[in-house]
């Protein structure tokens, strides 16, 4: 931890900065720093990350510490202002990130559950005793915004999909010829919200030509069970 303008800060060991106005859930610092579960490479120059469940940022600021471009998606409005702010706190790298406040799976406007002001378990599928109406849009809309504001995808020699959006990823899988995009697509699925578990994600994107990998991202997972909340891997 560290002061800074009198407000305690948390330093990362990449030496990112994450304020402490809010509490976080602190195995979501563990997996990102200690257990490095969204590590890709050491240089991600060129590359960019579509980071769909962006919570607050910590995700975000760890690809664009690396060199990538990254597109940070939230739809809980706490969180998405808390994400802000962090990258406020990082000014080297934070012209990197683009942030967009919305639910991605379906079009329109969607009901989020919480059970925290700051949750990293906020879902359209859960049952917090909060809720929220939020804006929503498909993946293939959220790729339409992504151009409208001058990005060119092609420009990026490694293009890659990551999800952690508690169960809107059994939607997304499903927008097969925009899933083509990718190199890579990486899914933290909550099956367990849906009553679901990776078989239906592992068969769409085998059948795209990825190859897939299933891991334990935390302790929790194998208590959930393995077929209903890992973490998957898949690359062409």
């Amino acid at each position: 931890m560290i002061l800074k303008d009198g407000k305690t800060l948390l330093k990362m060991p990449d030496g990112v900065l994450l304020s402490l106005e809010e509490f976080y859930d602190p195995i979501v610092l563990v997996e990102t720093w200690l257990y490095e579960i969204h590590f890709l490479g050491f240089d991600l120059s060129d590359w960019l990350v579509i980071d769909i469940g962006a919570y607050v940022g910590d995700s975000a600021l760890y690809y664009a510490k690396r060199g990538a471009f990254v597109i940070a998606v939230e739809p809980l409005p706490r969180n998405y202002e808390i994400m802000v702010k962090n990258l406020e706190l990082n000014p080297d790298i934070k012209n990197r990130i683009i942030t967009i406040n919305a639910a991605i799976g379906h079009e329109g406007f969607t009901e989020i559950t919480y059970g925290r002001f700051v949750d990293g378990g906020a879902s359209i599928y859960g049952d917090g005793k909060f809720s929220t109406k939020v804006r929503s849009m498909s993946l293939s809309s959220l790729i339409k915004e992504i151009t409208s504001m001058g990005i060119d995808l092609d420009k990026f020699k490694v293009k890659v999909l990551k999800m952690d959006c508690k169960g809107c990823e059994y939607d997304i899988i499903h927008e097969v010829e925009i899933l083509k995009l990718f190199d890579i697509i990486k899914i933290e699925y909550s099956g367990y919200l849906r009553g679901k578990d990776y078989h239906e994600l592992k068969k769409v994107l085998e059948d795209l030509g990825f190859k897939c990998r299933v891991w334990a991202h935390n302790e929790y997972a194998p208590k959930i069970g393995l077929d209903k909340h890992p973490h998957m891997h898949k690359e062409v």
